[in-house]
């Protein structure tokens, strides 16, 4: 015997499924994400990155030579500012230690 379906019962399956998936999606509409919050170590890793970028630079010849004391304080200026950040966890010690870096990043990409 071969089994019938009665007219129409794809269609009720399928709006079935997308009322579903709609009910889902909308759920996950009305309650938005709130996402990962920061390492409290990501300015040390940005840090060290740079670090190691403008060593780099400097072992590749494209700094200067009386360029390197600036460099060097610029770098020893980004590590004391990340390590405060790290210590305090202010926003104002964070946007000083990412000003820090991001000096340390321009003055060797130029």
């Amino acid at each position: 015997m071969s089994r019938q379906a009665f007219p129409g019962t794809t269609f009720i399956q399928r709006m079935s499924i997308f009322v579903l998936m709609t009910g889902l999606l909308a759920g996950c509409a009305a309650r938005p994400m709130e996402g990962v919050p920061p390492s409290p170590n990501a300015r040390l890793y940005a840090y060290l990155v740079a670090h190691g970028m403008a060593r780099g630079a400097l072992m590749g010849g494209r700094i200067t030579a009386q360029n390197v004391p600036k460099l060097i304080s610029l770098d020893h200026d980004a590590q004391k500012a990340v390590l405060n950040a790290m210590r305090l966890q202010t926003s104002s010690e964070n946007r000083k230690a990412d000003a820090a870096i991001a000096a340390l990043l321009t003055s060797f990409s130029s």
